[in-house]
């Protein structure tokens, strides 16, 4: 199952006054109500004053910080590199570790991923958002982050790919479906309830999971077998 031990959780509403320790600085406050609400709403759904009232700070360090609107989604979009750059590495580290069987390398791409989307939703739902907004955003989107992220997985798609063991014409095609299969609303384990109440909402992501990658990767039944052994010790809990 998938860990949710590090899923982040709703944020607390904020006492008035000082900040105390504990609590991020004005600017990163800032960043974390406005990529919440730029995820929530796009960018014209956003108010500047409801994002600053969700950090807890005055409205006018929206302007003292970023200047406008537009810098402060583009900073927004730089933490979010930042959040994503050790989840690519670490794709990469997947894809170049050439002992290790292609079917299992496959898997853990995959765990990878959406383990990664687990803890950060309001990731998750802002490059969706904006992947398909405005073309100037949807363009910065692509080129600081999901181009990116294809590229530390792309190699090692067309070794599955080569090998039979992913059935697409191209990485760019699969790396596509994979993000929407794993790119689930916070919700979906309330949804996936409603359809088939037969399910624990408590390892509805760890079913997913299981489910996207019986049925993206296509093994030969005695590598498959060997496989799930082996994935059985590895695979993470809620």
């Amino acid at each position: 199952m998938i860990d949710t031990s590090k899923v982040a959780t709703a944020p607390v509403s904020r006492p008035r006054g000082r900040r105390s320790k504990d609590m991020p600085d004005g600017r990163q406050a800032l960043l974390i109500a406005a990529t919440e609400a730029f995820a929530n709403q796009g960018f014209d759904g956003a108010d500047l004053r409801s994002v600053a009232a969700a950090a807890g700070v005055a409205p006018n360090l929206v302007r003292v910080h970023f200047g406008n609107k537009a810098a402060l989604w583009e900073a927004c979009l730089d933490r979010i590199v930042v959040l994503a750059l050790p989840v690519m590495a670490e794709v990469h580290a997947i894809a170049t570790d050439t002992n290790r069987p292609l079917g299992e390398r496959l898997r853990d791409l995959i765990v990878t991923v959406a383990t990664f989307y687990v803890a950060h939703p309001q990731v998750r739902n802002f490059v969706v958002r904006h992947g398909a907004e405005a073309p100037e955003r949807s363009t910065r989107v692509t080129e600081k982050l999901l181009r990116p992220a294809y590229e530390s997985a792309r190699d090692l798609l067309e070794a599955g790919i080569a090998a039979g063991i992913i059935r697409s014409s191209h990485p760019a095609l699969f790396f596509a479906l994979l993000n929407a299969a794993l790119n689930q609303p916070p919700a979906f384990p309330m949804l996936l309830g409603r359809l088939a109440p037969e399910i624990d909402p408590a390892t509805a992501w760890s079913e997913l999971l299981d489910t996207t990658v019986a049925t993206f990767l296509h093994l030969p039944p005695s590598q498959a077998g060997a496989e799930r052994a082996a994935n059985d010790g590895r695979k993470p809990t809620s």
